[in-house]
């Protein structure tokens, strides 16, 4: 799938969402609005954050927040703007910093923009499912627990992902007998070793 075509089918979940009507939806109804909000938003903030600007995911945030509100009949105001931010900032200038080292920042900042879009949908979900009676520190719980746990996950997908496609590349030097099958075998041996 090319990324003209993800983005076209996240504007239209958005535009969906935004549009429709929760007041009779039941909570596993919303429950899997808000999934498929969150998910495609922090998909979509990987897919952008390889462009080179600060807070590029900024604006897919702030859509999905404001989604989110929908699905719980709430509309995005100051108030939560100035909460939400206050939680996340430190996070995302963090992110900003490590997106400058080369590679390494690379995978982490790919982590780190999923995870951190994931954290902010799930906070803006406990904030609103507790009509907006929320701590400050609660929601800044909620959202380091969800951070660390996204981050992990992706991270680990990541280097799994990287691990198949070196198995992958060291079996197409052996099918074109770039490599024996000794040198096949020492190198998956290796690879498999680091997992």
């Amino acid at each position: 799938m090319n990324y003209e075509e993800y983005f076209k089918g996240y504007k239209e979940l958005i535009e969906k969402l935004l549009s429709g009507n929760f007041d009779q939806a039941t909570q596993k109804e919303r429950d899997q609005a808000v999934f498929a909000i969150i998910n495609a938003s922090a998909v979509t903030s990987v897919a952008v954050s390889f462009i080179p600007i600060p807070f590029i995911e900024a604006p897919i945030q702030i859509t999905m927040v404001r989604a989110i509100g929908k699905v719980y009949g709430q509309e995005l105001d100051e108030k939560f703007v100035l909460e939400i931010v206050s939680v996340v900032g430190g996070n995302y200038v963090i992110r900003e910093l490590v997106a400058l080292i080369p590679y390494v920042g690379w995978i982490v900042n790919l982590s780190r923009a999923y995870a951190t879009t994931w954290a902010i949908g799930a906070t803006a979900e406990y904030y609103f499912k507790h009509d907006r009676e929320v701590e400050k520190e609660e929601l800044m719980r909620v959202f380091k627990s969800v951070l660390k746990q996204k981050t992990q996950e992706k991270e680990t997908e990541m280097r799994d992902k990287r691990f198949e496609e070196r198995l992958a590349e060291l079996k197409t030097l052996l099918d074109k007998q770039l490599i024996t099958p000794e040198e096949y075998d020492k190198k998956r041996e290796a690879i498999i070793a680091e997992l």
